[in-house]
């Protein structure tokens, strides 16, 4: 009777420790299914399983202790099967946090990565086409400069060629001038004989000397004055030469001798100042 009480007692407990075990395999269940498990079914299996053992062994002894042992095996496989699935499902779902995580990471610094590339490609385009156009404005101005120089240069080059034609057209001017004025020179003493005074080439005539010298002056002025002004070799054309009378004084006797000896000074004076007019006119006037 004692012995019957006492395995009463024992299966009690052991049925009371069963469920202890169960209701702590269950709250571990239900938290792992509150993570997203999927071992739910083995949960239930072995609560099930337990429950099952602990009513047979109230019914008998032997056979509920055999049942019992065998409950609890199949409990604990059930609770190891259970908790290495949970294991197994977190540690993939770790395993995916983490992928995603590192993915997630790996984009974000692919992003920043191509961010920073673009914005130091920006920054490389805009500085090298302000370097190109810095090039551009320099070398335009280096061939504005060179252009104004070549047209300065030509505009100098075209005085200096006008300069040197207008002079070489005034010396070839004044060259043919001289030329004209030697051959009219030389046809003058030609047609116009001069002779050096001699007294008695005018009878001997008292103021022959006077009248030959007067005669040359005004020769001197007339000639010089016409080669300057470009005149032609022509003393007739003189109204001295004409008259012969340059100085001609009542008390010198008779004019025809005077006016003989007149006109062979101005034809030697016409000839001297035609032929040297340079020497005797300075600035537009007649100097001795």
């Amino acid at each position: 009777m004692k012995i019957k009480i006492f395995e009463r007692h024992v299966a009690l407990l052991f049925a009371a420790a069963v469920l202890v075990v169960g209701g702590f395999n269950f709250s571990n269940a239900c938290a792992q299914d509150r993570r997203g498990g999927g071992g739910n079914s083995s949960s239930r299996s072995s609560s099930s399983s337990s429950s099952s053992s602990s009513s047979r062994s109230s019914g008998s002894s032997t056979s509920s202790s055999r049942s019992s042992g065998g409950s609890s095996r199949s409990s604990s496989s059930g609770n190891g099967s259970g908790r290495s699935w949970g294991r197994g499902d977190g540690q993939r779902r770790s395993r995916d946090t983490s992928s995603s995580r590192s993915t997630s990471s790996t984009r974000s610094e692919n992003r920043t990565r191509e961010r920073s590339s673009d914005r130091n490609s920006s920054v490389l385009t805009s500085s090298r086409e302000r370097d190109l156009n810095s090039e551009g404005n320099r070398r335009r101005d280096r061939d504005r400069d060179r252009k104004r120089d070549r047209d300065r240069d030509g505009d100098r080059d075209r005085n200096r060629d006008r300069h040197l034609n207008r002079r070489n057209a005034g010396f070839d001017r004044n060259r043919d001038r001289d030329d004209w004025r030697r051959r009219e020179y030389e046809r003058g003493r030609l047609l116009y004989r001069t002779r050096a005074y001699e007294s008695s080439n005018y009878g001997y005539y008292q103021y022959g000397s006077n009248a030959y010298e007067q005669g040359y002056q005004d020769g001197l002025f007339t000639g010089a004055s016409d080669a300057q002004r470009g005149q032609s070799f022509d003393p007739e054309r003189s109204h001295f030469y004409k008259h012969g009378a340059g100085g001609f004084l009542s008390i010198f006797g008779g004019q025809a001798s005077y006016s003989m000896a007149y006109r062979d000074g101005f034809l030697r004076g016409y000839e001297e100042g035609y032929s040297n007019y340079q020497n005797y006119f300075f600035g537009g006037r007649f100097r001795r």
